[in-house]
């Protein structure tokens, strides 16, 4: 086994729901999940679509009309950024579906992080985020947030000093986990701004 995956730190939710998943009376809220069960039209439309005899493997970006129908709604959403122009509309070929989350970050740390490259996390950080670009070879750098007033604040200005032309990839959890720490709009720009001047990346 690589000595950087023996040397992962272990997960502290996991630890957590291993010592208590089976406990009935446990309030199960370690991975944000619902305490209802999926609504009675997704479970029907899963259960048509195994009795259709859907069960085989999809195309590997995903089923084409999930796609097209992910793509208009971006365009949608996205309209006034273009200004009616066309040069780069947002299309179907554009658009990849993963099985969950984890995939799609992970996939996306595979593109961007080699080994050595220097990334950038705000912390405390979704542990997940910095452990992808840990087992991509890459070095981890935090900058932390700070507790001011009873609520988490990002010092911008530090942030901005530790991302230069040499940060491959910043990795900004916002609405943060754990903290619920949220970016405001003006510290949004700043980021967005800096980091096209490095030539970062941002997830």
């Amino acid at each position: 086994m690589r000595t950087i995956i023996q040397n992962l730190a272990g997960s502290q939710i996991r630890e957590v729901v291993n010592s208590a998943i089976d406990k009935p009376d446990i309030l199960k809220f370690w991975f944000g999940e619902s305490d209802e069960v999926t609504h009675p039209a997704v479970r029907a439309a899963a259960i048509a679509s195994v009795n259709a005899g859907e069960t085989f493997y999809a195309a590997n970006l995903g089923l084409a009309e999930l796609r097209e129908s992910v793509a208009a709604y971006m365009a949608r959403l996205h309209s006034s950024k273009f200004n009616g122009s066309e040069a780069n509309p947002i299309r179907a070929s554009r658009i990849a579906i993963t099985s969950g989350g984890v995939s799609g970050l992970m996939l996306a740390t595979q593109m961007l992080v080699d080994a050595g490259d220097e990334v950038v996390c705000v912390t405390p950080i979704w542990p997940n985020l910095p452990q992808q670009a840990i087992i991509m070879g890459g070095r981890v750098k935090a900058v932390p947030l700070y507790a001011e007033g009873g609520e988490w604040k990002l010092n911008i200005h530090k942030l901005c000093e530790a991302i230069t032309p040499s940060t491959k990839l910043l990795l900004v959890n916002a609405p943060n986990n754990p903290t619920g720490w949220t970016l405001t709009r003006s510290e949004q720009q700043k980021i967005l701004d800096h980091c096209r001047k490095t030539g970062t990346w941002i997830i």
